[in-house]
């Protein structure tokens, strides 16, 4: 017998995740088809806002506003299943908080410091962002030489006075926020496969094709097999979807990918996890030029910060980990941070897309309707706010 539901979901990560959960909630029956093995196979969703300013005409007031964490946490917690936890540095010396939950997500409120060298283009373009920002009155805190480096996560003050530290300028930015990514996701997928039924969340799934009787697919294991659509056909254009995507624009819209080309462009970037000898101090995200630095584990950070950092680093397509990314790494962790040694645990080569529209897509595919749903990877909190604006709208 032929299953029917109303919106069949096709992508990977956590947005088919969260449609599927606001589409339940008014109702309508949902099943969920992911050519991955796993569902975080990808990892395209982001614990912050990586904050590139290229152009001087970026609306950093939206920005900003949009990554405090009380907006993360407005953004995150109607499709969530459970609590999200809050942590402040100041939190960390009373006794008397209230009962948590220490399995959930936690929502950490980080200041961002920006760096630059003196006299570069870098600290040209980080001056008038700290001139934009205090105008904004957003009361950023201007610094120099050593009180800045001492703000920087990890930083050492062993032989500083050889490192040219004094030759570095920035300022300190308001407070926003980043959350447990691993532990959302998870939660969030445990709590739909048991809402929806197994049956309904199917990975590694190869669609073999859509037509009027509905969409024919093909697990790993098994026989081909048909679902009739009620409504619609939702995808989620991530890295990973944009091959099919584009066949199936190609196939039934082709207009429709020159907007798409217009709308977006990629962002390559290096994502390595290092671990350090000492704990480093968790209230505060540096950016270094191209290099996003934070200390990183999940949950409440320890009094003293964990020992591990992420270091983001913004690559070339055509030369992840080359003799830049080393270059790069040495630079900040010894010559500016001044470690003498640390162990590197991993490299991670990460693309997201820079969207400039997020309207969804729209085409006709053989009498069946189907959705593109742009903006599916990036920070996750974005990702949930254009999920839930654009499922209002089916």
């Amino acid at each position: 017998m032929k299953r029917k539901v109303d919106y069949l979901l096709i992508g990977t990560g956590v947005a088919p995740l969260l449609a599927a959960q606001r589409l339940a909630n008014r109702g309508d029956s949902v099943a969920i088809l992911n050519p991955d093995h796993d569902f975080f196979l990808e990892n395209s969703e982001l614990p912050l806002d990586l904050l590139s300013f290229e152009t001087t005409n970026a609306d950093i007031s939206l920005r900003f506003s949009n990554n405090l964490p009380e907006k993360i946490y407005r953004d995150l917690i109607p499709e969530f299943p459970g609590a999200i936890e809050l942590w402040k540095e100041e939190d960390q010396s009373k006794n008397d908080r209230a009962f948590q939950v220490e399995s959930a997500p936690w929502i950490r409120f980080r200041h961002r410091l920006w760096v630059a060298p003196v006299r570069s283009k870098s600290a040209d373009r980080l001056e008038n962002l700290y001139l934009r920002s205090l105008n904004l009155g957003w009361k950023p805190k201007w610094l120099e030489g050593v009180s800045l480096a001492k703000r920087f996560p990890g930083f050492s003050s062993k032989n500083s006075e050889i490192r040219d530290v004094e030759k570095w300028v920035g300022f300190l930015g308001p407070r926003f926020g980043d959350i447990d990514v691993g532990r959302y996701r998870t939660g969030l997928l445990e709590y739909v496969r048991e809402r929806l039924g197994r049956e309904n969340i199917m990975t590694s799934a190869h669609i073999l094709n859509t037509d009027s009787k509905g969409v024919r697919f093909q697990l790993a294991t098994g026989l081909p097999a048909t679902l009739e659509v009620g409504r619609a056909v939702l995808h989620f254009w991530t890295p990973k979807m944009e091959r099919n995507l584009r066949q199936n624009l190609e196939k039934h819209q082709p207009r429709l990918l020159g907007s798409f080309d217009q709308s977006v462009t990629k962002q390559p970037w290096e994502e390595w996890d290092i671990l350090s000898r000492d704990p480093v101090a968790a209230n505060v995200v540096a950016h270094l030029e191209s290099i996003r630095v934070w200390s990183h584990g999940d949950g409440e950070p320890p009094h003293d910060g964990w020992n591990r950092i992420k270091l983001m680093r913004r690559a070339q397509a055509d030369s992840f980990l080359g003799e830049q990314s080393f270059q790069d790494l040495s630079k900040v962790l010894f010559r500016f941070l001044g470690w003498e040694r640390c162990t590197v645990r991993g490299m991670s080569p990460r693309v997201f897309y820079r969207w400039n529209k997020t309207a969804p897509l729209e085409f006709d595919a053989d009498g069946v309707r189907s959705v593109v749903i742009l903006a599916c990877d990036g920070p996750i909190h974005w990702i949930a706010s254009q999920v839930r604006h654009t499922i209002d709208g089916v």
